[in-house]
């Protein structure tokens, strides 16, 4: 049985925190004894399966205990104070705080893991002061795993080779995304006419302006649509301002984060990623395994998930292209259906489980060098 330790911030949320409850969950429990611990307490019971243990870093999240987790992963002792037990392969399973923490392992035995789920150059501000200044991280790991061959060679680059690197593709549980997709919607919400939609969090890298701003130019040239964007975040009343500004009220609608969004999935008629980076798109995973035509900016893994427009339109990084991609799909029925028939067969690709013993494999191979 091999002891393996999964360390995140938060199970709530975003992509990562999705595809980390997907992994574990499909998991095999005869071969692996499964810990995830968060940084801040969530309720494990909504998400995590029998048989996997749970433990909080922190009972609360809250000011002081913010200060400490800052001043306790920054000074390298958080390991040595939350983290008690013997483990066999300890994954820090996000950028940032998760890699500093697990960097500062005293288990000596144990195979450290690294997981990177972004192009890290576009992500941040000083790509190059952010290598310099982690590398003594990463130094400290056995393997980093990245989500897509893309993020990979951003990886490799921005770190010049220096570190061993390899490309695990997220574990989507394609079955649940079916059954659940099934589910009505709830009584709130009513689709009444073209309706296009996106997922994510309200943060700069979803750049959910640029959807809003796209939504605003094609309604002023006559192609009526309503714009469905599931999500929160930090963006959210700079998000609301420009809708109360433009009077777009009556076409927007942003409910805040939905538990379930796959019935939202299944009912829209185009799905559009907006981003400036991604690392391997969970909601655009997620529209191919349903069969929804999607339009997105070339950002990392969409290549990978939609080949080269083959599964799903990928236009360049910016606003005017976007734009113009949005208005053919919205334009052209035809186009729509096309993509729709190709993402339903693309989709059915998609195994939880061969993608979760692909992840195992590594695990084991790790644990017995």
């Amino acid at each position: 049985m091999i002891k393996i330790l999964f360390f995140i911030e938060t199970l709530t949320g975003g992509g990562a925190e999705k595809v980390l409850r997907d992994l574990v969950n499909h998991m095999n429990q005869t071969k692996f004894d499964i810990t995830v611990q968060t940084v801040w307490p969530c309720d494990a019971s909504k998400s995590l399966v029998p048989g996997i243990r749970y433990k909080s870093t922190f009972s609360a999240k809250n000011r002081i205990n913010r200060l400490r987790y800052r001043f306790e992963a920054e000074a390298g002792i958080l390991y040595r104070l939350h983290i008690k037990d013997d483990y066999d392969v300890e994954c820090a399973y996000l950028e940032m705080g998760p890699t500093k923490v697990m960097a500062a392992s005293t288990n000596k035995k144990a195979k450290k893991l690294a997981w990177v789920h972004c192009d890290l150059s576009k992500a941040l501000s000083n790509p190059e002061s952010f290598a310099k200044k982690t590398a003594f991280w990463y130094a400290k790991y056995d393997q980093v795993v990245c989500v897509s061959q893309s993020v990979k060679e951003r990886f490799d680059e921005l770190f010049h080779n220096r570190f061993d690197s390899t490309v695990l593709y997220n574990v989507i549980d394609d079955r649940t995304i079916w059954n659940k997709s099934l589910l009505p919607l709830p009584n709130k919400a009513q689709k009444s006419r073209f309706t296009v939609l996106s997922v994510g969090r309200f943060s700069p890298p979803k750049n959910y302006m640029r959807l809003l701003q796209t939504h605003k130019r094609l309604l002023d040239e006559g192609l009526e649509h309503d714009l469905w964007i599931l999500g929160d975040g930090s963006e959210r009343e700079k998000l609301e301002a420009y809708v109360a500004e433009n009077k777009l009220e009556k076409s927007v609608w942003m409910p805040g984060f939905i538990e379930n969004p796959y019935p939202y999935i299944r009912e829209a008629d185009l799905l559009a990623c907006s981003s400036v980076y991604e690392g391997y798109s969970t909601f655009a995973t997620e529209g191919v395994i349903l069969g929804k035509p999607i339009v997105t900016t070339d950002v990392s893994g969409m290549r990978e998930l939609l080949g080269d427009s083959e599964y799903g339109l990928i236009v360049d990084n910016d606003d005017e292209a976007f734009y113009q991609g949005m208005k053919s799909m919205l334009m052209d029925p035809a186009l729509r259906l096309q993509y729709a028939q190709k993402a339903g067969e693309h989709g059915k690709t998609f195994s939880a489980e061969a993608l979760t013993r692909k992840t195992e494999e590594l695990f084991v191979s790790m644990a017995e060098q």
